[in-house]
């Protein structure tokens, strides 16, 4: 069975509306928005979360769907840690499931391992989804928990908010050994948390950590859209008819635009090997959830065996 076709649609994530340094104003987006039947935005669409900037932040929420409405986009907002309250979605597939999107703060135990409220974060998350019911999934236990870890920093930084700038990164080595480190770890999570919960999608597209990627991981693409400001760069998804395609975003003037160029193109495919086990069996029990003692490392057997096993290629695009 072929994935079915898919209108004209853009993914985008991490643009911190409202945030110094973040997309800036959302007219900004309104070109490239017109272009597009859907648009979805991955998580962080606004500085929500801090609440220095949550004025600004909701005055470019409001603009953002005000140009979606008026030109007849349909708008799909997923929640990320920065903007936790701003929809109950946390994942979207398309193409019947061979495309499965997520922010990625429900990754890691710690939302944010990079962050200085990253204990406050674990700790939260960890009361949480032991303290999820047991008839829940596991992978909405998980959003469950990534939320209460989102809200735990807001509740320890207050007024204060704190915004990663290459100063302070410079300022403190430690931190930026820490943002690397999770770079080099998140492709890996992310196949693996698709391996357990989207196991049919032959594309994965996450945001979150601000480095934009794409890697074929066990026989899936991974992609991360980067970010509107320090210290990624955005790139955006448009996903049309049959096909995926990868570009870097532009400012021409003062408005967003797609490079001509895609940085990569693929067709829209199942998991190969998933989708056929899928038609053939039920699903798997759910595997009973565990985790490391280092610094919060998603720790499922199925997931460990993903990240460890399958085999992997690279592409950079920032």
């Amino acid at each position: 069975m072929s994935p079915s076709r898919v209108p004209r649609t853009l993914i985008l994530s991490d643009l911190h509306l409202g945030r110094p340094g973040g997309a800036g104003r959302a007219d900004a987006f309104e070109s490239l928005l017109s272009d597009f039947d859907r648009v979805i935005v991955n998580g962080d669409i606004a500085e929500l979360h801090h609440a220095a900037y949550q004025a600004d932040a909701n005055f470019e929420l409001e603009r953002f769907k005000d140009i979606c409405v008026t030109r007849g986009i349909k708008l799909d907002l997923i929640a990320g840690n920065h903007d936790p309250f701003v929809s109950e979605t946390r994942a979207i597939t398309l193409a019947d499931g061979a495309i499965y999107i997520t922010h990625g703060d429900a990754l890691h135990p710690a939302v944010a391992p990079w962050s200085p409220f990253a204990a406050s974060m674990r700790s939260a998350f960890d009361a949480a989804l032991a303290a999820a019911p047991q008839d829940l999934a596991e992978d909405q236990a998980r959003f469950r928990a990534a939320r209460e870890g989102s809200i735990a920093e807001w509740r320890v930084m207050g007024h204060g908010a704190h915004v990663s700038t290459a100063r302070n990164i410079a300022l403190h080595p430690r931190l930026a050994l820490s943002v690397l480190a999770y770079w080099m770890r998140y492709p890996a999570l992310a196949a693996a948390w698709a391996a357990k919960f989207a196991p049919v999608a032959g594309t994965v597209i996450v945001g979150h950590s601000h480095h934009a990627f794409l890697r074929l991981i066990g026989g899936r693409r991974v992609v991360n859209t980067g970010a509107f400001g320090f210290p990624g760069r955005p790139h955006g998804v448009v996903v049309e008819g049959s096909t995926v395609r990868l570009h870097a975003l532009t400012k021409r003037g003062q408005l967003f635009a797609l490079a001509t160029n895609p940085k990569s193109a693929w067709p829209i495919q199942f998991h190969a090997t998933a989708h056929a086990r899928a038609t053939q069996t039920s699903a798997a029990p759910r595997a009973k959830l565990s985790q490391d003692a280092d610094n919060g490392a998603v720790n499922t057997p199925v997931m460990n065996r993903a990240a460890a096993s399958i085999p992997s290629r690279s592409m950079d695009v920032q």
